[in-house]
């Protein structure tokens, strides 16, 4: 349940959930910044709201609503998949499945090291064909460059991440401007207080809240991944080759933590 997973495991499959809407409705993708916001206001309010559902019911939910399940709906908004999640807990299906996972929830075995391995690989591959296509990666941004950081393959100096950083911060408040201009007046003193956190860590080195922290580290990992990539193309090296030669560091570090 949610209520016993770290919120970190939560924004990060509402991410891919809202991504996933998104592309199959075919609505027009929205800026990350607005896109990272509506995760977090969502991730908030599932935990306040909804703190019994789980992880792999959230996808199942907006799945259904976009599908009409649930009624007609006017776009995507936190209130209407909000509105989504409430009506699958409300469903019958669900009430069903609940009742048979009381009965025989035994939990399912986590994949292999192998089968983990091969799973990160192609995700990174992925990213490199949606690089090439000049598609954006925020979606798998993270989780790519934390395997390719792993297995020692991400080469960055500190003075380097910490200038990606610095960039990303910066990214954030211009994102948070444009934000600004076309926000109901209600959301503007929140966009506000965050713009003065990020410029402040700019400009006298200050600290900021954990949400705020989680995004410019998530920005900063995708700009890195970006770079990473730009060189992989740009030497025209074979990223495939480059990760197998590292299963066995991936494994040797895996194995090292059970």
């Amino acid at each position: 349940m949610v209520r016993n997973l770290p919120k970190r495991d939560l924004f990060t499959t509402v991410l891919a959930a809202v991504a996933k809407a998104f592309a199959d409705t075919n609505t027009k993708e929205i800026s990350e910044a607005d896109c990272d916001y509506m995760v977090n206001v969502l991730t908030d309010n599932i935990i306040k709201y909804h703190p019994a559902i789980r992880l792999t019911e959230i996808p199942e939910a907006i799945a259904l609503g976009i599908r009409g399940r649930y009624g007609e709906f006017y776009g995507l908004s936190v209130v209407t998949i909000l509105k989504f999640i409430e009506q699958y807990l409300l469903s019958e299906n669900r009430t069903t499945i609940v009742k048979e996972r009381v009965i025989d929830d035994i939990p399912k075995p986590v994949p292999g090291l192998q089968t983990q391995f091969e799973t990160a690989k192609q995700n990174a591959l992925y990213a490199l064909q949606r690089k090439k296509d000049k598609k954006d990666n925020s979606t798998i941004a993270t989780a790519v460059y934390d395997f390719l950081d792993r297995v020692k393959l991400i080469h960055f100096t500190t003075a380097e991440k910490q200038d990606m950083m610095t960039d990303a911060v910066r990214e954030l408040i211009e994102e948070l401007k444009y934000k600004l201009l076309i926000s109901a007046y209600i959301e503007r003193a929140a966009i506000k207080k965050d713009i003065e956190a990020y410029t402040a860590v700019i400009t006298e080195h200050s600290a900021v809240n954990d949400r705020l922290f989680t995004l410019a580290k998530m920005r900063a990992k995708k700009l890195a991944l970006d770079a990473f990539l730009n060189g992989v193309i740009l030497d025209e090296a074979d990223l495939d080759k480059m990760i197998e030669e590292k299963r066995e560091v991936f494994l040797g570090q895996q194995n090292l933590t059970t």
